[in-house]
């Protein structure tokens, strides 16, 4: 019997740590003795199997950072784990515990699971779990590394390479929705999602408005909750739809919803292989999603052969519309109509929706408990692991990152003393009864971008709040995981209008401007400029 040790930061939350728990339920039922290492001072709201065991992935800040390296602390932390519970095969679940994962490898076989389209999160998230060394060299040394979904497999190829044939794509197991077949729905639209920035509601409300227009009976539901939703309120009240978009938060009977609903909707930004995407179509709800990077075309049965698509894809049971870039504009947008088109498509052609709501059915069988079960048992427990790594090589290339690792402290000593300069100059502003709203009230400025999205803009929005300020957007190289009640973009994307650009990493405010001068026409002020005049 093999002792399997699933390692995730928590039960709750998430797909990566649905997974995780769903996994521990399929193990234990097919014999296996499993652990779970987690922070068990967090409680566990997803079902779970086996004996729970404490681990917490947090990397700790110590004082004394020239004496102790909190990397190593926890890598050891980690292998003594793994010996203590006699582990054959430790799994897991997201960057920060795969990387702490294959630095504690010993004689145990090591399975890292990714969840994410990882060079696009690569972009914006400079740490060294997400470096490309070590995607490119340290991974290589893992005895398996599984990807939800084949673009997100493919997309690691492309970017890291696969040395020793170690790559697989093994779907996520989703939540059958049991639901009773309803001839006599309304015209109810759902969308299912936390209410943060990567799920990007706004664009949902604005091609409801559309609907509505074109399919007056037409109604919304939008399950979730988060940061987001006095922002998504606000747009509501604007438009007069609080009667038509219902928001009921999170909820445990998601069936009781999709049992109602003709179309599922979704706009993210990014979706490795959207859980809630499985659940609709299990519901027999087809799906009008824009494009994105991830797997969704997968789920739908679309072809993955035309990139940027300007028109409509008709898959097998769901469609794709264009991407939706950010123009941070209350307008709606050509992208916006072309999904709100979709919807009423689907809301009005009964046989369309029948066709798709049959195939839905079909489709999401490979993606039950037990086929994914069965997979995994094949791909990882039946011998296809590779056999051995070479220890020399692998020594070094650990060696390289354990040694290399620098407190958060001294690796970022620059930004750390002119964000306390910073904050110097902010004391003394509101000792004085001042706030940077002054500054832009006196050049005239009511439309802002912020550059970069870390602790300085957190005390910027807080200045300006409850003012006539209103924030475009954000330009934030985390982009992808930046949650916020303003659009969020990348510098690959197009910069919309406004009155001006407001730096945040003040550190590194000369470097940024020299980057963006050829591109941009607007003013880009530091907000240490900003707070220098405010003091005068």
């Amino acid at each position: 019997m093999q002792n399997i040790a699933l390692i995730t930061n928590t039960l709750q939350g998430g797909g990566a740590e649905r997974c995780a728990a769903d996994l521990s339920l399929i193990f234990s039922e097919k014999g296996f003795e499993v652990f779970v290492f987690t922070d068990t001072a967090i409680n566990a709201e997803y079902e779970y199997a086996g004996t729970l065991v404490t681990y917490d992935l947090v990397l700790s800040v110590t004082k004394s950072t020239q004496d102790r390296n909190s990397l190593q602390e926890k890598v050891n932390e980690l292998k003594a784990l793994k010996a203590k519970y006699n582990i054959d095969i430790a799994i897991s679940f997201m960057q920060v515990a795969n990387y702490l994962n294959i630095l504690s490898k010993d004689k145990e076989k090591v399975i890292l699971t990714t969840h994410s389209v990882n060079s696009e999160y690569a972009k914006y998230d400079k740490s060294i779990f997400w470096a490309e060394e070590t995607f490119r060299d340290l991974y290589q040394f893992a005895d398996c590394i599984t990807f939800p979904s084949e673009f997100c497999r493919n997309d690691w190829l492309e970017h890291y390479g696969d040395k020793h044939n170690i790559t697989r794509t093994i779907y996520n197991p989703v939540h059958m929705m049991h639901v009773k077949k309803n001839e006599k729905k309304e015209n109810v639209i759902i969308a299912i999602g936390r209410m943060h920035g990567i799920k990007r509601q706004w664009h949902l409300i604005r091609a409801f408005e559309h609907v509505k227009k074109l399919c007056p009976d037409s109604r919304m539901v939008i399950l979730g909750d988060g940061e987001l939703r006095p922002k998504l309120e606000d747009m509501i009240a604007l438009r007069h739809l609080e009667n038509d978009i219902e928001m009921p938060g999170n909820v445990k009977e998601v069936a009781y919803y999709l049992e109602k609903a003709k179309v599922f909707a979704m706009t993210s930004r990014c979706e490795a292989m959207p859980c809630s995407v499985l659940e609709a179509l299990s519901a027999g709800v087809p799906v009008v999603s824009c494009d994105s990077p991830g797997g969704i075309r997968e789920e739908l049965g679309i072809s993955d052969v035309q990139k940027n698509i300007s028109d409509p894809l008709i898959g097998e049971c769901g469609i794709i519309t264009p991407y939706i870039r950010e123009s941070g504009m209350n307008d709606i947008s050509r992208e916006e109509e072309i999904l709100a088109e979709e919807i009423v498509r689907l809301l009005k052609d009964d046989c369309l929706r029948d066709r798709m709501r049959k195939a839905a059915y079909e489709k999401i069988q490979k993606f039950s408990a037990d086929v994914i079960g069965a997979v995994w048992i094949d791909e990882i427990f039946n011998g296809t692991l590779r056999e051995e790594i070479n220890q020399e090589d692998f020594k070094k290339i650990r060696n390289k990152h354990l040694n290399g690792y620098q407190e958060p402290e001294i690796a970022n000593l620059k930004m750390y003393v002119s964000y306390y300069r910073l904050l110097e100059k902010w004391m003394a502003l509101h000792e004085k009864g001042g706030s940077v709203r002054q500054y832009f009230m006196q050049h005239k400025w009511n439309n802002i971008i912020i550059y970069g999205l870390g602790k300085m803009a957190v005390h910027l929005l807080s200045d300006i709040k409850e003012s006539n300020i209103n924030v475009v957007c954000a330009i934030d190289r985390g982009a992808i995981n930046i949650y916020s009640y303003f659009p969020v973009i990348t510098l690959e994307e197009d910069v919309p209008r406004a009155d001006c650009i407001i730096i945040t990493p003040v550190h590194e405010a000369e470097s940024i401007r020299q980057s963006l001068k050829d591109r941009i026409s607007i003013p880009m002020i530091s907000l240490s400029d900003i707070l220098d005049e405010c003091v005068k």
